[in-house]
């Protein structure tokens, strides 16, 4: 990980994932630790599935990050969305047909 003046970051510690619903005010969510800074090649992505969602509602996130001594970063951008049903699949019309078996021509 690197500052953005370019210089090695040492001292990160986490990643808190801050989430709000509707125009509530931002509430920590989850807080995903960095523990691979002495690794030969760390970590570059982490990931995290929001698991307590419900349909209908509209959420917002946005990322902090956490130094070893205790620093917090300002928030990143937002991220907002409303959690909907998936629409269903389109029949795929250049798929061959299923296949039937012919009868046996032995007596």
């Amino acid at each position: 990980m690197h500052y953005a003046s370019g210089h090695s970051m040492h001292d990160l510690g986490s990643f808190v994932l801050l989430r709000s619903q509707g125009h509530q005010p931002f509430q920590p969510l989850i807080e995903l630790p960095v523990t691979d800074q002495e690794r030969f090649v760390p970590q570059r992505k982490f990931s995290y599935l929001d698991g307590e969602t419900e349909v209908g509602n509209s959420y917002r996130y946005e990322v902090v990050s956490r130094t070893t001594d205790g620093y917090t970063s300002a928030p990143s951008n937002k991220v907002e969305f409303t959690r909907i049903w998936p629409k269903p699949a389109k029949p795929n019309k250049s798929a061959l047909p299923a296949l039937t078996r012919l009868p046996s021509n032995s007596p």
